[in-house]
This record gives C-alpha cells, structure tokens and sequence, in this order.
C-alpha cells in the first residue's frame, strides 16, 4: 500500500513538474506579408526563415511553441488587446513594429540590406551617394517605409513610383519603364527564385549607402516572467555559431553572400 501511494506521489509531482517546465510561447506570423520570413499557406504556418529559426531555438527547451498565422491588422489588435499573451515575433528596430508591447532580443538574427534591381547596362556594383540616382524613377512598394528615399523625393532628386507587389516592380524594370526597383534584397531573390521568373537582364545593385543595412530581432511580449527573452538571445547566440541560422538563409535564397555587414555610412 505504501509503496503504491509513494508511486503515485511521484508520478503526480512529475505531472506538475512537467507543467511548470513547458511554457507555451505563441509565435505570431504575418499572412502572406512576409516571405521568405515566414511562409503560410490555407492560413496555417509552412515554414520560412524566422519560423524555422524560431523552431530551432526552443527545439528540446522548456517551452512549447505555437504557432499562429493572422492578417496584420488582425494581429495588432490581438497584441495590442492582450488577446494573446506571451508571444514571439519578428520586428526590426528601424521598425519598432511592436516595441510598444514587446522587447527587443538583445542578440540580432541577422541583418538585411536592400537592393537596387536593375537592367541598366551601365549598372554600377553599388550606389555610392544619392548623385548616382538623380532624378531616377524608382519602383517601391506600396504602404510600405522607404525613409531615405522619400527624404530625396522631398528634394525632388528622384520619382518614386508604387507598385502593388513584386511582380509588378520586377515587370517595370524589366520593361525599362522605371530605373530600378528598391527593396529587401534576400526578399527580391526569394521572389525571383520561387517565380522561376526570366532574368538576363536583372542585375543587384548594393544600395546600402543611400538606405542602411539592419539587423532583424525576435521580440517578445513586455508581460512574460518566465525569461524567455533572456532563454532566446542564449539560443540565438548558438544557432549562429553551429551555422544553423546561414543554413536557415541558404534554404530559402540563393545567394553568395546573404548576410551582410553592417554600413559604414548613411544617406549621402
């Protein structure tokens, strides 16, 4: 009977044990918004950069991920509502997307730069100062940031010419109707890789000088106790050194040199 009762007992406190070690952290993701970052298909996850990032990070920890794929709009308001709590996400501090509810993790991904898409033939390897596209038509996105390059506009030292997505942008250029199109250049080589798109005459353009590369964070909601934050920056840091995050790179673009270093210099 004792031995019974003792059986049970410890069976108990390894239930609850289990419990308390295995937080579950909800890791939102932006539907169709932000490939090659994260991937949704049918509305549910299907993998991306960041989501296999995220996966490798509490892959055998104490927390259990979730998770979650919703429009944009419908994601603020949930965070902003506390209708979800203790969640995961990407954000990047030129952003600060979700600094308002979340914190940064300290240890950045990796960091992005943009590219000037062309099929100049007299395209240079990278732009050095604004005098370079001078009254240039350059295709952008639509609703989305362009800081440096609306700062020039406002000069009038260039067009800006919104497109409604990628296809469109990649059409202008190759068109010869715009000078280039500006935009996150793992993002461009993602699209030109999953569209199988004809491309003689494109040709990448570091633009760095004019618009800086920037690293891209997980952040995490402000409310959590538990340290998940701290436990992800640790994490982060191995992933980096075992070549796990470049392999998350390597799959989803191609490109001989995806990450980066960070600008020495600004808009000039």
């Amino acid at each position: 009977m004792f031995k019974t009762i003792t059986t049970l007992s410890a069976l108990i406190l390894l239930s609850l044990s289990t419990k308390a070690f295995s937080e579950e952290v909800h890791y939102l993701i932006v539907e169709r918004l932000s490939e090659p970052f994260q991937l949704t298909q049918d509305g549910k996850s299907n993998g991306g950069i960041i989501s296999d990032i995220v996966d490798k990070v509490f892959e055998d920890s104490p927390y259990t991920v979730k998770h979650h794929a919703f429009p944009l709009n419908r994601l603020y308001k949930m965070v902003e509502s506390g209708e979800i709590t203790n969640w995961i996400a990407y954000d990047a501090k030129v952003w600060n997307s979700l600094s308002k509810w979340g914190d940064f993790v300290d240890e950045p991904l990796f960091p992005v730069r943009h590219t000037y898409l062309t099929c100049s033939p007299n395209a240079p390897e990278q732009i050095d100062s604004a005098s370079d596209i001078n009254n240039h038509y350059i295709a952008v996105l639509k609703n989305f940031d362009y800081p440096e390059l609306d700062e020039l506009r406002g000069k009038e030292q260039l067009n800006l010419i919104p497109v409604s997505d990628y296809d469109q942008g990649i059409s202008l250029t190759m068109l010869n109707r715009v000078n280039a199109f500006v935009e996150m250049d793992l993002r461009v080589r993602f699209k030109l890789k999953t569209a199988s798109i004809e491309k003689p005459c494109l040709q990448f353009v570091d633009i760095s000088h004019i618009i800086p590369a920037y690293s891209i964070y997980l952040t995490t909601d402000k409310n959590n106790q538990s340290g998940v934050n701290e436990y992800a920056a640790k994490r982060i840091k191995q992933l980096k050194q075992n070549g796990t995050i470049q392999k998350a790179l390597s799959r989803y673009i191609s490109v001989d040199n995806p990450l980066s270093t960070e600008p020495k210099v600004g808009l000039q």
